[in-house]
């Protein structure tokens, strides 16, 4: 997998149907309101024109497929963090190393090249797959929104998380290269 700037084929493409799509949109909190392609080409503007927000492709190495996209945004210069995000629109994606190696790449972008001090996130508490990612790279929780969203026929938390600049250093030393 690489990251590259999103472009107009991206957004006329499948990107737009991601978001209309009830099993890519399932964990989104903000899932409700149909997409289409011109919805996509105005948020793609609308992000290259941003300083707070940096919108990546994910593409597969060898095919140039778009199979998702991911994001730094909500980026507050002064105070060096960012809220991240990563949507796979593909399914057969889904499964497997393709999130914990989007993840590490947004890291490694937010951290060493934007320098930001804390990146932050969240995810519902039905959603067990985005609760393990997040656990992996160590990402703290720091709060809660009690029976926020509905999920599974039911109120779920909105669980908020954070992961320090200084913290994922002091891993990424002793765990050494990679």
């Amino acid at each position: 997998m690489f990251l590259r700037a999103p472009t107009e084929d991206d957004a006329r493409g499948r990107w737009h149907e991601w978001f209309s799509d009830e099993q890519t949109t399932e964990w989104l909190a903000a899932r409700y309101w149909p997409n289409t392609p011109e919805d996509q080409l105005e948020f793609l503007a609308a992000s290259r024109r941003s300083r707070d927000r940096l919108v990546l492709s994910v593409v597969e190495r060898g095919t140039d497929r778009l199979i998702g996209v991911c994001s730094l945004s909500s980026i507050d210069w002064i105070n060096r963090y960012a809220d991240i995000a990563v949507v796979i629109g593909e399914p057969e994606f889904r499964r497997g190393p393709v999130a914990i190696e989007i993840v590490t790449m947004l890291l490694r972008i937010g951290f060493n090249r934007l320098n930001l001090r804390v990146i932050k996130g969240g995810y519902l508490d039905c959603n067990p797959a985005t609760r393990a990612i997040l656990a992996l790279f160590r990402f703290e929780e720091v709060g809660r929104f009690r029976d926020l969203v509905w999920c599974g026929g039911r109120y779920v938390d909105s669980v908020l998380v954070m992961l320090r600049r200084d913290d994922w250093l002091k891993r990424a030393r002793a765990e050494g290269p990679g």
